[in-house]
């Protein structure tokens, strides 16, 4: 006679292969929503981990078995789950050398909280359902007797789905190596999640003892030492000789917003008012890959690209590096960089340094009557920067980074000067031009202290944004809410995925310079105008070019990799391109400008 207890075990005796077949589930979620591609190898490596994880549960007796499926399956979809949010807001995959950024967190909070959507409650709504029933007193479960016999097939079969993609990277599709993939969400397209942080783990533990080959330094010197054949005339060679440098770093500033009205009202008049007296590049575009804003100063200052995996700023911060600021040292210059956050977000105190910069000033030594968001509200930073600057040993450089236009780009209402249409209030978009707004009033404000103290007309001013604060994915609301019309990708890149750039000082008679270039291309371009001896970088001088291009890494603010010339654009980049980021991560890993000192 069948008991309750039976009928429990014979609905439920299954319930350990549901569980990794849900598992796989989740894994195809994940692709899904993160729009990475469920290629058969994702399908071959995914299904090898998870058939291993099965083989391994023979070990465990009973419930224990159950209890130690549920913890794989709680791992993976934390797993899954958070390289959903990370690729929302990077276009990329988490990387072991995420973590070493995890103490700016505390700083992201609303960011990330911006990027949970109902839809990835899918991923735990087994987790919620089935201790419940587990743990039920009448819920039975046996395990086979026979441990090796159920662990041996199925590891065997693990095995082989791990192995099915390399080896038909060898053998059948002829690559050199069956790991090699450009950044992580290739490798993520390539092997899956999974495979792609394994893939990670071996890199990585590489990289810890990385040093340089004779071969490596020579094809680096080659590519430092290569000439750019100037194709126009540089008028403005020398413009900044013994002038102040100001280079202020706006968050996710896009020039799309530069001369627009919103309800006829300019989003952005204070930039608007600096372009008649400013060198202004339109098809100026970022290059950022993990490091996010850090990227972004890291490329000005350096012209090197960011590492694939990571933030330079963490990974590698006690470097040699050759930089605006130590070249403007050597011409006597005096230096300081400016951020009114915390002094150890993405590791500018340790970085600082390297890049040449004698004395920071972080939120510690601001006021602090004003905070927005992640930190000191950008009106208080300029005025007190201002202060500061004419304190400072004359001819200084002074790096500044505004905070307060981060997303989620939350004003509080009492600092919202523009008046938005009912369509755009509580949007994304709308909060942006309001924060965009603020950001260039707080702008004037430092122009006016500038002016007070006799500082603006010894100064040459550089300005640029530091990446997209709109991506691709949000153009639906540019099309509905302001533009009317749709934006082919095409468009997007040409006209709305680009940051400004702007060089100015009251002397300059207004310029458009239609040269296409990007971050990397910042340093050799104002070494130019300031007159001095541009150091070793990757970049070109946008001034001596008549066209340009322009390299954009995928995982940053791209799925793909982009090579954008004045006409065409290109998704992937060609072997040279991809040898030049290799060579810039040579540099980086190898120490290289040290042991060529």
């Amino acid at each position: 006679m069948r008991t309750s207890d039976d009928n429990a075990f014979t609905l439920f005796k299954g319930i350990n292969e549901i569980i990794y077949l849900l598992i796989l589930f989740k894994i195809v979620l994940f692709h899904t929503f993160s729009t990475t591609t469920l290629s058969s190898g994702v399908f071959s490596t995914s299904l090898g981990f998870l058939l291993i994880f099965y083989a391994f549960s023979y070990f465990f007796r009973n419930k224990l078995r159950l209890l130690y499926s549920m913890v794989i399956n709680l791992i993976i979809t934390v797993i899954l789950l958070s390289n959903n949010l990370y690729l929302d807001y990077f276009s990329s995959p988490i990387t072991i050398a995420t973590f070493y950024q995890t103490n700016n967190l505390s700083g992201l909070g609303d960011s990330i909280l911006y990027l949970v959507k109902l839809k990835y409650v899918l991923f735990f709504m087994d987790l919620i359902l089935f201790p419940v029933l587990i743990f039920r007193k009448h819920f039975i479960y046996r395990k086979p007797r026979r441990i090796l016999a159920g662990f041996i097939p199925f590891f065997i079969l693990g095995l082989t789905g791990l192995l099915l993609k390399p080896v038909k990277l060898l053998y059948i599709d002829k690559v050199d190596s069956p790991l090699q993939a450009y950044d992580a969400r290739d490798a993520v397209v390539q092997y899956g999640l999974l495979g792609h942080h394994v893939i990670d783990a071996f890199y990585h533990i590489q990289d810890i003892n990385f040093s340089l080959s004779a071969s490596a330094k020579s094809s680096i010197k080659d590519q430092l030492n290569q000439k750019h054949v100037p194709s126009r005339e540089n008028k403005f060679k020398h413009l900044g000789k013994q002038k102040n440098l100001i280079m202020i770093q706006i968050e996710s500033l896009q020039s799309f917003v530069l001369n627009q009205k919103v309800n006829g009202q300019e989003i952005t008049p204070t930039l608007n008012k600096l372009l008649k007296n400013s060198i202004y590049f339109p098809n100026f575009y970022a290059q950022t890959i993990g490091g996010n804003s850090s990227d972004a100063e890291f490329l000005t200052q350096t012209s090197l690209f960011p590492l694939k995996s990571g933030s330079v700023f963490f990974r590698y911060p006690t470097n040699k590096y050759h930089s605006i600021a130590t070249t403007l040292q050597e011409e006597g210059y005096s230096t300081l960089a400016v951020h009114a956050d915390e002094s150890t977000f993405w590791n500018r105190n340790n970085m600082y340094p390297s890049l040449g910069f004698e004395e920071y000033l972080s939120i510690e030594q601001f006021p602090q009557k004003e905070i927005i968001g992640m930190g000191v509200g950008d009106k208080e930073m300029f005025s007190e920067t201002a202060k500061r600057l004419k304190k400072q040993p004359s001819p200084f450089y002074s790096f500044i980074i505004t905070l307060t236009n981060h997303m989620p780009y939350e004003l509080p209402e009492d600092k919202q000067t523009l008046s938005l249409p009912d369509k755009l209030k509580d949007t994304l978009l709308g909060n942006y031009f309001q924060t965009v707004r603020y950001t260039d009033e707080s702008l004037s404000v430092f122009l006016d202290k500038l002016t007070e103290e006799e500082l603006l007309k010894d100064s040459i001013i550089v300005l640029y944004g530091d990446h997209n604060g709109i991506f691709e994915s949000d153009k639906g609301m540019l099309e509905d809410l302001l533009i009317k019309k749709k934006i082919s990708s095409e468009k997007w890149y040409r006209k709305y995925a680009t940051v400004p750039l702007l060089i100015y000082n009251p002397s300059i008679k207004g310029e458009v310079v239609q040269t296409i270039g990007g971050q990397i291309d910042v340093l050799p371009t104002i070494s130019s105008i300031m007159g001095v001896s541009p150091s070793n970088g990757l970049g070109v001088n946008l001034l001596t070019q008549s066209s340009g291009d322009v390299i954009i890494p995928s995982g940053g603010y791209v799925d793909t990799p982009l090579y954008i010339t004045k006409d065409k654009i290109n998704k992937g980049l060609s072997p040279s391109q991809e040898h030049l980021i290799h060579i810039s991560n040579l540099i980086i890993k190898g120490d290289y400008y040290r042991i060529d000192e």
